[in-house]
């Protein structure tokens, strides 16, 4: 490490520059998960409690490593190091979103730096031309651009609650642990690295180690500790590279999907707890917290929906949706007919999916939309769009719930009540975008008239 870095690091360890900020995936509301302990075999280290969950609903192992401490008292306050970040507590937060905060080890590690060319702002008297490429994105905020491969990375990993904003442009620069070059971009919260040996997989970009670089800096010890007696090894599902691009939602929970024809709701963690609903194949899951029980094909993990629900973790996915084609601002719903969901952003952030009905033989218009009328509740009468009693396809339904127009001859997002749960991702209404009540319940609080509908296959 460089004299004047090492220097700078024990000036400035707990000045604004290193200050904690809100991880993006917010405090589970479930309880159960504080009594799960795993062990990290990779490392030899544990994971419990707020860290636990703050890991997983970030994005686990493919956003922050694994962890190479234990929680301890640093800085006044209880934290814990991964390869790619430092966790810290904020006890007088529990219960919120500001429980777990992270360091801006980004802004941390080229704070020096700055008169760089890479890091130098760039100023737009015209930025609006600076974004006017699709594959490129001018941030006014730090004054860096964002484009192609890290543009795509940053936007289906979090985007900008996971990494921060750009805080320097593309370079060229060596890896201090391989001593390899490599292109790369710093964000206020992270290292992006283009690993062409990996082109045409996930791992085409990856993440800095700036938490193991943190912890050496500091002289924490990051040695293996043996397993605890009350511990058990990570299950190989909690380490799915995928956490990192599943749907998460501002209430705290992150969105799975059923990977069985038909799984069982039930009221404890339990194979033999009563059932108290039943979910299927493809059908999104809201996870809000993890906890033991009965062991499913070998991994005894359940997670907790909410309001006493569980469902075995063995036979749930992360629910990665479809990369949009077109990004819109505000609040807006992607539709994609090839997987059946549609997805509910608040800029570039998804927080919300849910499984749906399509219409058959292609009925269901393709391309972008705006609602322009809504109905709490209403009769849809086929005769209204053209389609007489008696003929095919007519149909005379009641108490339709949540219908927001958004092409004439009547498409509409809204309830469908008259299809059962389990024929959800197929093509069976008349055109409609057909929704669960209870989805259609909450597009209909998230959007409004003038929102965007984008619908594509």
């Amino acid at each position: 490490m460089p004299r004047r870095l090492a220097w700078f690091i024990g000036m400035v360890l707990v000045c604004s520059l290193v200050s904690p900020i809100l991880l993006p995936v917010r405090h589970a509301h479930a309880i159960g998960w504080q009594g799960l302990i795993l062990y990290f075999p990779q490392t030899g280290h544990h994971l419990s409690g707020e860290f636990l969950w703050a890991w997983i609903s970030n994005g686990g192992v493919m956003t922050f490593g694994y962890p190479i401490t234990e929680p301890f008292t640093q800085d006044g306050m209880v934290v814990q190091y991964f390869e790619r970040a430092r966790f810290e507590y904020h006890p007088q937060n529990s219960g919120t979103r500001y429980a777990v905060l992270a360091t801006l080890l980004g802004s941390w590690l080229t704070e020096t730096r700055r008169n760089e060319p890479a890091f130098r702002p760039i100023v737009a008297d015209n930025p609006a031309a600076l974004n006017s490429d699709p594959e490129r994105r001018y941030f006014p905020e730090t004054g860096h651009t964002l484009a192609y491969g890290f543009k795509a990375y940053w936007e289906a990993n979090g985007g900008l609650y996971t990494f921060g904003y750009p805080i320097s442009e593309e370079f060229t620069e060596r890896n201090p642990d391989t001593g390899e070059f490599y292109t790369v971009q710093y964000f206020e919260r992270a290292r992006f690295e283009y690993h062409p040996e990996n082109k045409g997989t996930p791992f085409e970009v990856l993440l800095g180690r700036l938490g193991a670089q943190y912890a050496q800096a500091r002289g924490v010890d990051t040695r293996p500790v043996p397993k605890r007696p009350d511990a058990i090894e990570v299950p190989a599902q909690l380490l799915d590279y995928r956490w990192s691009r599943a749907v998460a939602t501002d209430d705290g929970a992150i969105f799975g999907r059923v990977t069985a024809p038909t799984l069982a709701i039930r009221n404890a963690p339990s194979n033999s707890a009563p059932a108290v609903a039943w979910t299927y194949a493809r059908h999104p899951v809201p996870i809000r917290g993890l906890t033991l029980g009965d062991p499913v094909k070998g991994n005894p993990i359940w997670y907790e929906l909410g309001d006493g629900r569980y469902v075995a973790a063995a036979w749930v996915e992360p629910l990665v949706p479809d990369i949009p084609p077109r990004r819109f601002g505000g609040r807006w719903v992607d539709v994609s007919l090839r997987s059946f969901y549609a997805v509910a952003y608040d800029g570039d952030r998804p927080v919300y999916v849910a499984i749906i009905t399509a219409g058959r033989d292609g009925k269901t218009p393709v391309g972008v939309f705006q609602i322009f009328y809504r109905v709490r509740n209403e009769t849809m009468d086929a005769a209204t769009v053209g389609i007489p009693p008696g003929s095919p396809g007519y149909y005379y339904l009641t108490n339709v719930q949540f219908t927001q127009y958004f092409k004439s001859g009547g498409y509409a997002l809204h309830g469908n009540y008259w299809t059962p749960p389990a024929q959800f991702g197929g093509f069976t209404s008349n055109g409609c975008v057909g929704l669960m009540n209870s989805d259609a319940e909450w597009f209909w609080n998230f959007l409004h008239i003038g929102s965007t509908v984008s619908i594509h296959y």
